[in-house]
């Protein structure tokens, strides 16, 4: 839009309106639960619409000078007025200094906002059957010695006292829960309010040569507001005083109100695990890139990369007043709760002609159950061992239009890590593969 000494100004300015209604609707075999393996699923619908005002300028400051090929500012910020929300704002600045062709440094500062979705906020309450396999407080039996065999007795009164209260078989002198799961509520809140961050980054690109580049980048994020459920383990034993949360053993303490005790068997029901806004998550770690080639000249080309992340921590604080606990290299119960503190992608290609051979080589770091970050013993909330899985493939182009595809993923058959208390099927399906070695053969055609 303006020429400057170091280049082009460049500003975009614009508007948006989005309108989101969604209406899902189960058929009728999963509406009431009467499909093996899956819980019941009710209706879900709602609708939002949001209104976007924003603006974004590309800034170049210098140009061609000692030490500076580039060096240019991005600035830019956003308003969103939200149907249910009110309005919020946004903004980044980033910038990105080429101190010659083969060195590049850039960083910036960002905030974000994330609304609830339709259904964080209004999916029906249905039924859940969480894993809290040896983590009831009133099992005679539980371990490490702090709830019901604490070594206080004045403390191993008050446990006892407060299961009793709960049930009076939970406070029998011989009680182990009746069942691994507990029968849990879940679904949606519709006082959940807009999740916020902000975030810094720092890394610099190497490319001192055509065929290698490396990205190294340092990456921090503060979540506020944070939208999630709080694990079945968590809920109970904080009803009995894990993490300071209930210090008078107190049967209306907000932890307790959050379950009842099946009469009949001592056993956990109506345990709610609604969505709520927590309070922090602190996100770090280096993300790193590496890609290498090797002109065999006559014989072909062989390209090597690496893509990685290390976790430096994950700390998260469920509540102001609760301790902050660092999840990095831990598992949890929960989708998406696995952290590992290191995730790396291996690939090798081999390429000639219209043929390429590619073999990739995946690694998921071992990790702790989060139960002990927070406290819980290891012997009964097991954690992952190191993983690694093996995928080959090869394409031919026949034509510059036609190529045929062919493939092993998980070539070496490795089974999904198995650990307690889990997610599904004792393990996590969302983070280990849960079909094991599987072939492909597929064609690609242009028209």
């Amino acid at each position: 839009m303006a020429k400057l000494p170091a280049g082009s100004l460049d500003i975009v300015l614009g508007a948006s309106y989005r309108d989101i209604d969604f209406n899902f609707q189960p058929d009728s075999g999963l509406q009431p639960g009467q499909v093996v393996g899956f819980n019941e699923q009710l209706p879900v619908s709602g609708a939002l619409d949001y209104t976007d005002v924003f603006f974004e300028a590309v800034v170049p400051i210098l140009r061609n000078v000692p030490g500076v090929k580039m060096l240019s500012a991005t600035i830019g910020a956003r308003s969103t007025d939200a149907s249910k929300f009110g309005t919020d704002s946004s903004y980044k600045t980033t910038l990105e200094w080429s101190i010659n062709d083969a060195v590049r440094v850039r960083g910036g500062v960002q905030s974000a906002i994330r609304s609830p979705s339709i259904a964080d906020l209004f999916s029906p309450q249905t039924n859940n059957f969480p894993d809290i396999t040896g983590a009831d407080p009133c099992n005679v039996t539980t371990t490490p010695n702090i709830y019901r065999n604490n070594p206080d007795p004045a403390i191993r009164a008050q446990v006892i006292a407060l299961c009793a209260a709960q049930s009076a078989v939970a406070g029998g002198a011989s009680y182990s829960q009746p069942f691994g799961q507990a029968r849990g509520i879940t679904g949606g809140n519709p006082d959940l309010t807009p999740e916020k961050s902000t975030s810094f980054t720092l890394g610099v690109v190497l490319q001192p040569s055509r065929n290698f580049s490396a990205t190294i980048d340092y990456w921090s994020i503060d979540l506020e507001e944070a939208i999630g459920a709080v694990g079945a383990t968590t809920i109970v034993q904080r009803c009995f005083n894990r993490d300071g949360a209930n210090p008078t053993f107190s049967l209306s303490n907000q932890w307790c109100n959050l379950f009842r005790r099946d009469a009949a068997d001592g056993g956990i029901i109506a345990l709610q695990q609604l969505s709520r806004n927590q309070s922090s998550i602190t996100v770090s770690g280096v993300d790193i890139a590496l890609d290498y080639t090797l002109n065999l000249q006559a014989a072909g080309q062989l390209r090597f990369n690496v893509n990685g992340t290390w976790t430096e921590k994950y700390d998260s604080q469920v509540t102001s007043l609760d301790p902050i606990n660092n999840f990095a290299g831990s598992i949890g119960s929960t989708t998406g709760s696995a952290t590992p503190e290191w995730r790396v992608n291996l690939g090798t290609t081999y390429s000639i002609g219209g043929l390429s051979l590619t073999l990739t080589n995946r690694y998921i770091d071992e990790m702790i159950h989060s139960n002990v970050v927070t406290g819980s013993s290891p012997v009964t909330n097991t954690g992952t061992a190191a993983t690694w899985y093996h995928d080959i493939s090869a394409r031919y182009a026949i034509t510059p239009n036609l190529a045929i595809r062919a493939g092993i993923s998980n070539l070496t058959d490795q089974q999904p890590r198995l650990y307690s208390p889990n997610i599904q099927s004792n393990t996590d399906p969302s983070t280990f593969d849960v079909l094991g070695r599987r072939y492909f053969v597929g064609l690609n055609a242009k028209f």
